[in-house]
């Protein structure tokens, strides 16, 4: 399956290390440091957020995207299968919550607190939904 983009978001509280978490995002799922942008926004508190996107196009998408695939738990994988359709959106991209704690760990778990977000857009939409719906699974293995 091809990739097209990926699209890589989270926040930064204001009582979390920036760096540190930053070079372990960067350096679990490897992209390099000029596809990110950094936004800072006021939390509902008043505190410091700092929203960061990393978006990948090309080659380098199709890369990132094994990447982060091929490091997905066991139980990461199950879950997917067991729910792609909520993990897809109109136009067929697969949507993973990555658990940032998880992030240092040799596999990669799925969570809802705090996520690392992941959009993977395919290069191509053939066969429809169940199509795409059984190319993910495959994918996933």
């Amino acid at each position: 399956m091809e990739f097209s983009s990926v699209t890589i978001s989270f926040f930064i509280h204001s009582t979390e290390d920036e760096d540190r978490l930053m070079k372990m995002v960067e350096n679990t799922l490897g992209f390099d440091e000029s596809e990110i942008s950094k936004e800072k926004i006021t939390g509902h508190f008043g505190n410091e957020i700092i929203s960061v996107k990393v978006h990948v196009i090309g080659p380098t998408a199709q890369i990132l995207a094994g990447r982060i695939v091929g490091s997905l738990s066991q139980s990461a994988r199950v879950s997917i299968r067991e729910g792609i359709e909520k993990s897809l959106d109109e136009h067929d991209s697969l949507y993973l919550r990555l658990d940032r704690q998880t992030l240092e760990d040799p596999s990669l778990s799925l969570s809802d607190e705090e996520p690392i977000r992941i959009k993977l857009k395919p290069k191509s939409r053939s066969g429809g939904r169940e199509s795409m719906k059984i190319q993910y699974e495959e994918l996933v293995g």
